[in-house]
């Protein structure tokens, strides 16, 4: 099963914003493209994938993430907004940690708020127990 956080940015995220996310959610990471360019993945040393990036998406309408993501995640979305998709096995604890640091990043970098799939998952990943 896979875990799901999405950033919703406020600027559109460049290459160096991106990859300044996938550093810090982890320098000794491989990257591996999939899905004719569209993702971008994270693999350990054997080449297990580890997160999954999708590409970034403007938000046309804004009341789609609402239906999609709720109420209080389309309150705070910015505007403009870009839509940033990151999943991970929900498995594994360290590859949920490796999607949070890669959405808080881009989101500390580009402006916005991070949505994750299930909250109470997110609160073991995150250093000292915290929530974003």
């Amino acid at each position: 099963m896979t875990y799901d956080v999405v950033a919703l940015v406020q600027r559109a995220p460049d290459v160096r914003a991106l990859v300044d996310g996938m550093v810090r959610a982890g320098t000794d990471l491989k990257v591996r493209g999939g899905g004719d360019g569209a993702v971008i993945q994270l693999c350990d040393d054997e080449g297990r994938p580890l997160l999954s990036i999708e590409a970034a998406q403007r938000v046309a309408v804004a009341s789609e993430v609402e239906r999609l993501l709720g109420a209080g995640t389309a309150a705070l979305m910015p505007d403009p907004c870009w839509w940033v998709e990151a999943r991970a096995s929900s498995a594994e604890a360290e590859a949920v940690a490796l999607a949070h640091r890669f959405a808080d990043r881009l989101v500390d970098r580009l402006g916005g708020t991070v949505w994750s799939s299930r909250p109470r998952l997110r609160q073991g990943a995150l250093p000292g127990g915290g929530a974003r």
